[in-house]
């Protein structure tokens, strides 16, 4: 050993490497063996390596720690040993050799992390699930095409630079796909060895472009930070700048079976409090009974796809803060085979307009990562998977889409022209929901990935994001901003609660009414594929009504308007037929003629011309 490394007893926790002094730090990683087992110390330097090996007495359990002074912390990095089995530290909050994209590393080491970054005034937006639009992404995808034209394309700084635009589309949160520390080569069969490296053939490597596998939890991904930055800085730095901007950072995590429970825990608590994230979504088995639990935790958005509520909360008792919400695919199925005049849908669509669980959010979208983007929800009725390398085999078979009459790109203007109706009857759809919008990265614009539902092995023009397509489809953009925009105007449109449905303020009209043909009946027939909406804006202070006519059926139907107080007048705010407004004379607002697959959204505004000379 060096002259000048010390080794003393240790702490057990926290685990991994902890600076503790100028140049001390404490080490603590769990190892049932009864090899010899300890630290190698390399000095980049002197190009040296060090190995110290743990003392059988200061051991805790099955945790060996120590504490090792004289380390060179700018110039030294780590890794733990089994005998002569080399072992990465899976509590590594600075990974080292896996800063470049597209590399695959021949080593991978650890870093010396110090935590001194300045927060200034940073704090968590804290923006209830009821009045959030979360937005989708992958780091790189988002700007690695040319068309971004950000200075650091594919980086967190690039999410920076893109941060005017989240602001004018009127998103709240940014939802991250894996944004940790993996490595996106691997061998097609992983090594029994976590996290061993070659050297392999490159015909044995294959891309994982989305990250979804076993990683280092406790690092950001450093080929995500710009050339010459640290990535725990570039993170930090795109975290105080969103929230400087009022969007809240949700991070995407993916747990496979052989990850612990309470490693999990250490992981979420980590990121919340170290990197100021306000949120996850969590995929993989999870417990989440005991996360929903954790007092760190309680402000702090997680989503998953089950949520066990009456294991988490007692009977009666109803969260300060919803923090936690669910998260499936049901909502995205069920309005895909709606939108698609699918039969006996309506029951389903009249509850997703209606209700929100009591105690949880619930988040719903009309497409993910892994799935169709919107654009190919109505181009596609197959999914096309062939350049990932596995004879189309991979992938859900059952995408819940239709291609409006043509499979894929054509220029037949009738087709073109339906599906441009749909994506903004789906966009309609998902910002009246009563829980909360997600949108995935490029669907406000058109996004394709020319039918590819799994294009999870692709770092290429099929998953980033074309930004030539905003001025391509303009009119979907400027569609899905104005919806947006109305769903936050109208507080009645985005209410924490489920519709109650009934007159309880006594002012003559549910705060929510369903509707058919004719006023207060719904069409219950499963052949139905019409119904109509009567919001009192009332109940929420926005003395307004709203009314909505939605006809997903192939041929056009009347709907008769229900009666709103005289002092109140219709105005057609959209009608998503690309025929135009329907002409109605202004003596007559009782009946409208909505045509095949589209909707009509009219607001009936109190007449500002009313008892006046």
């Amino acid at each position: 050993m060096q002259k000048n490394m010390k080794i003393s007893y240790g702490k057990p926790y926290p685990m991994g490497a902890t600076v503790v002094g100028e140049d001390t730090v404490n080490f603590a990683v769990v190892m049932s063996t009864d090899e010899t087992c300890g630290v190698i110390i390399y000095n980049r330097k002197k190009k040296t390596s060090e190995k110290l090996s743990f003392c059988c007495s200061n051991k805790v359990g099955n945790v060996r720690c120590m504490k090792v002074s004289g380390i060179d912390l700018m110039n030294c990095e780590y890794n733990f040993y089994i005998g002569d089995k080399i072992i990465n530290d899976p509590y590594s909050k600075q990974v080292l050799g896996n800063d470049r994209w597209g590399k695959l590393p021949d080593r991978l080491r650890s870093g010396f992390y110090s935590d001194n970054y300045d927060w200034e005034d940073d704090a968590h937006p804290l923006i209830p699930f009821n009045r959030s639009i979360f937005y989708c992404l992958h780091v790189r995808g988002f700007t690695r095409h040319s068309s971004s034209k950000v200075h650091y394309p594919g980086t967190f700084e690039g999410i920076v630079e893109k941060i005017d635009y989240l602001k004018e589309l009127g998103v709240t949160a940014i939802e991250m796909m894996p944004a940790y520390n993996f490595v996106e080569y691997a061998p097609k069969e992983e090594p029994k060895d976590e996290f061993a490296i070659g050297p392999y053939e490159p015909e044995e490597i294959k891309l994982n472009y989305w990250g979804y596998k076993d990683s280092f939890y406790f690092a950001p991904k450093g080929s995500f930070a710009a050339k010459g930055k640290r990535a725990d800085i570039s993170f930090k730095d795109m975290v105080k700048a969103l929230h400087k901007a009022g969007i809240e950072v949700i991070m995407q995590f993916y747990f496979p079976s052989n990850i612990k429970q309470g490693y999990i825990f250490e992981v979420l608590k980590f990121w919340m409090q170290e990197y100021h994230v306000d949120g996850f979504h969590l995929m993989g088995e999870v417990l989440l009974s005991l996360l929903g639990t954790e007092p760190m935790l309680a402000n702090t958005k997680i989503m998953c796809d089950h949520v066990p509520v009456d294991d988490i909360y007692e009977r009666g008792t109803v969260p300060d803060y919803k923090n936690l919400a669910l998260c499936n695919d049901k909502y995205m199925y069920d309005m895909r085979r709606f939108i698609k005049s699918d039969e006996g849908m309506i029951p389903a669509v009249l509850n997703y307009m209606k209700h929100v669980p009591a105690k949880i959010g619930d988040v719903h979208f009309f497409s993910h990562g892994n799935t169709f983007t919107l654009m190919d929800t109505v181009s596609y009725d197959r999914k096309h998977n062939e350049d990932n390398g596995e004879n189309n085999r991979d992938g859900s078979p059952y995408n819940g889409s239709w291609n409006c009459g043509f499979e894929g790109p054509t220029n037949k203007k009738s087709v073109r022209t339906l599906r441009n109706k749909q994506i903004r009857n789906a966009i309609i759809l998902n910002m009246l929901s009563r829980s909360t919008p997600l949108i995935v990265a490029g669907d406000e614009f058109g996004r394709s990935q020319k039918g590819n539902n799994n294009p999870y092995c692709h770092d290429n023009a099929v998953t980033w994001v074309n930004w030539k397509d905003l001025e391509k489809n303009r009119d979907i953009y400027d569609f899905m901003r104005y919806m947006i925009d109305m769903r936050k105007r109208f507080s009645i449109l985005h209410g924490p609660e489920s519709f109650k449905m009934n007159d309880y303020l006594e002012c003559g009209y549910p705060d929510l009414s369903f509707h058919g043909e004719e006023p207060w009946v719904v069409d219950a027939d499963p052949l139905s594929r019409q119904f109509g909406m009567l919001y009192d804006g009332n109940y929420a202070g926005d003395d307004v009504f709203i009314y909505v006519a939605v006809n997903m059926h192939w041929s056009a139907h009347d709907f008769a308007i229900p009666e709103i107080p005289s002092k109140y007048s219709w105005e057609i705010l959209v009608n998503t037929d690309k025929s135009g407004f329907v002409t109605i004379k202004k003596d007559d607002m009782s009946r409208i003629s909505v045509k095949e697959r589209s909707i009509v959204i009219m607001l009936g505004k109190k007449n500002e011309l009313l008892g006046t000379s």
